[in-house]
C-alpha cells in the first residue's frame, strides 16, 4: 500500500519534540513492503496546506500519529482535539482513503477519538506489528475485525491487546532518514532515541505501564549504539534524548549502555530522564564519559508524604544521594516537581523547598501545578472517589487533580515561593515573553541543556522578594 503518514504533533513549548514513535511504525511498514511517505506537521509552517498538496498524491491509506491529547498544564490547558479534528476533515474531503488513528495521545483514549473523528481504524499501543497487520489486511481486501491492537469503527473500542514485542532488537532502526532534524535541533529539539520500553513501576497518575507495559524490554547496547551512530553520521555530531521513562533503571542496563557509547566514541551529546532509583556516582560518571551533558529528574515530589501519595518508588534519602552522585561527576541535573497532588497543603510545598536546599543544588528546578487525570490510572479512581472528579467523566478533555488546599490562589502562593530560589521557576514564568526570547537566542547558539543557561526565569526583579 501507499501509506501517508502524519505526524500532527506542532507543540514547540519548551521545544518540539521529533516524531519518533512515526519514525519507528514507518520503518516497520516500508520493511514489510509498503511504501510510506511521512507528513511531519511539526515541522511545517502552514500544516493544512502540506496536508492537502499530500493527499492529492492519492494514498490508498492515511494515519494519523498522535502524540498527546492536550497539553497537561492546568494554568494554561489547551487541548490538540481541535487541530487533529481540522485535519481528519481534510482527509474526508480527499478522495476516499480510510484513516487510521495512532500513537501514545490515540493510546490513552482511544473510544474518545474514534468517536469524535469517525476514523475507520484506531492502533492501541505498540504499532510496529499491529499497524503493518492492519495494512496487509487492507491490501488484501481482508476485514481487521479481530486483529489484536487494533479498533475498527464498528469494533468494541478496547481491542484485545497486541502482544508486547520482546525483542526489540530484531525492529528495524527507526527511519530517522525521514525526518528534517535540522528544524528540531535550530528550536532546541532532540532525536529521541529509545533504550528500553516498559516501566514496572506505579505511579498513581502516570500512563507509562499501560502504553508500554509493566516490565522492562531492553534493547542491547550495541543496537542502540548503532542507532545513536547512525543519527549522528550525517552532521558528525548530534543532540540526542534518551526518551526511556526512566533511563538509569535497571542501572546495568544504562551502565552497559554508557560503556558502549564510550568504547565507540560517538560523536552525540545526550540527555535523559533518570530517577533516583540506582542512580549512584559509578552511573554518573559514566554518563559523562559517554557524552552524558545532562539529566532530567523526574521527582514530581521532594517529600516522604507525597512521595507515598503519588506511590513513587524512592523516598527523600534515595533523592538526596542521587542528586549529590550527579553533582560530583559534574553531570547537569534540573529537578521536576508536581505540585497539587492527595492531600498536598502549602506547607508541604515550602517543605519541598527546604528539603531541595539541603541537597546538592539542582542547576533548575520546574514546578509544575495541578496533575492531569487519564482514565484507568489509579489517581483517577481516587479523584472519583473524593467526588473530585463525577463518575464517568469523559477524560478526554483535560481534567487536573489539585488538592482542595492549593486551590487558593495557586499561581500567586506557587510564583512567592518560585522567586525565592534563582534556579525554581513556575508556569508563570514560562509564558513570559522574556524568557521566549532568551530561549530562542539559546537555540540558535546551540546551547544543551537549554536551562543550564537561564536563571531568575523571566528575568523577574528579585528586590523585595521573600529570603
Amino acid at each position: 500500500m501507499n501509506v501517508l503518514l502524519v505526524a500532527t504533533n506542532r507543540e514547540r513549548e519548551p521545544f518540539p519534540v521529533a516524531p519518533l514513535g512515526a519514525l519507528c511504525v514507518a520503518a516497520a511498514a516500508r520493511t514489510a513492503g509498503h511504501a510510506v511517505e511521512l507528513l511531519d506537521l511539526g515541522a511545517e509552517r502552514r500544516p493544512g496546506h502540506a496536508l492537502r498538496s499530500a493527499l492529492r498524491r492519492r494514498p490508498t491509506a492515511v494515519a494519523f500519529s498522535i502524540r498527546n491529547l492536550d497539553n497537561a498544564a492546568w494554568f494554561t490547558a489547551r487541548s490538540y482535539f481541535g487541530e487533529v479534528r481540522d485535519l481528519a476533515e481534510a482527509v474526508r474531503r480527499a478522495p476516499r482513503s480510510p484513516l487510521i488513528l495512532g500513537g501514545s495521545g490515540f493510546s490513552v483514549a482511544p473510544e474518545g477519538w474514534m468517536r469524535r473523528l469517525g476514523a475507520d481504524y484506531g492502533v492501541v499501543g505498540e504499532g510496529e506489528r499491529a499497524f503493518v497487520n492492519l495494512l496487509d489486511r487492507l491490501a488484501h481486501g481482508r476485514p481487521a475485525e479481530g486483529l489484536a491492537g487494533v479498533v475498527t469503527a464498528s469494533g468494541p473500542a478496547w481491542p484485545a491487546p497486541a502482544p508486547p514485542i520482546d525483542d526489540l532488537d530484531a525492529l528495524a532502526l527507526p527511519a530517522h532518514e525521514l525526518c528534517r532534524y535540522g528544524r528540531y535541533l535550530r528550536r532546541g529539539g532532540f532525536v529521541s532515541v529509545q533504550t528500553k520500553r516498559g516501566c514496572p513501576f506505579a505511579c498513581s497518575y502516570c500512563v507509562y505501564p499501560g502504553l508500554e507495559g509493566r516490565r522492562y524490554r531492553l534493547r542491547s547496547p550495541r543496537r542502540v549504539a548503532d542507532e545513536v551512530e547512525h543519527v549522528a553520521s550525517g552532521s558528525g555530531t548530534c543532540h540526542v534524548f534518551f526518551v526511556d521513562s526512566v533511563f538509569n533503571d535497571p542501572r546495568d542496563h544504562a551502565l552497559e549502555v554508557c560503556a558502549e557509547l564510550s568504547r565507540r566514541r560517538v560523536p552525540a551529546r545526550w540527555m535523559a530522564f533518570c530517577n533516583p532509583v540506582g542512580f549512584n556516582p559509578e552511573l554518573a560518571r559514566a554518563m559523562v564519559a559517554a557524552g552524558c551533558v545532562g539529566v532530567e529528574f523526574g521527582l514530581d515530589a521532594a517529600t516522604d508524604k507525597m512521595l507515598a501519595a503519588l506511590h513513587k518508588p524512592f523516598r527523600q534519602d534515595a533523592i538526596g544521594s542521587s542528586l549529590a552522585a550527579a553533582r560530583g561527576a559534574g553531570l547537569p541535573f534540573s529537578v521536576h516537581l508536581l505540585f497539587g497532588g492527595p492531600g498536598e497543603t502549602w506547607h508541604d510545598v515550602e517543605e519541598a523547598q527546604r528539603f531541595l536546599d539541603g541537597c546538592a543544588p539542582p542547576h533548575a528546578v520546574f514546578a509544575s501545578f495541578g496533575i492531569r487525570v487519564y482514565e484507568g490510572t489509579p489517581l483517577a479512581r481516587q479523584a472519583e472517589e473524593e467526588g473530585m472528579i463525577s463518575p464517568g467523566l469523559d477524560l478526554f478533555e483535560p481534567a487536573f487533580y489539585v488538592s482542595p488546599p492549593l486551590a487558593v490562589d495557586p499561581r500567586g502562593n506557587l510564583d512567592r515561593i518560585v522567586r525565592r530560589r534563582a534556579e525554581w521557576s513556575s508556569p508563570v514564568d514560562w509564558n513570559r515573553v522574556t524568557l521566549r526570547a532568551i530561549q530562542r537566542l539559546l537555540n540558535r547558539l546551540g546551547a544543551r541543556p537549554q536551562w543550564l543557561n537561564v536563571r531568575n526565569y523571566g528575568l523577574r526583579l528579585r528586590r523585595g522578594a521573600e529570603p
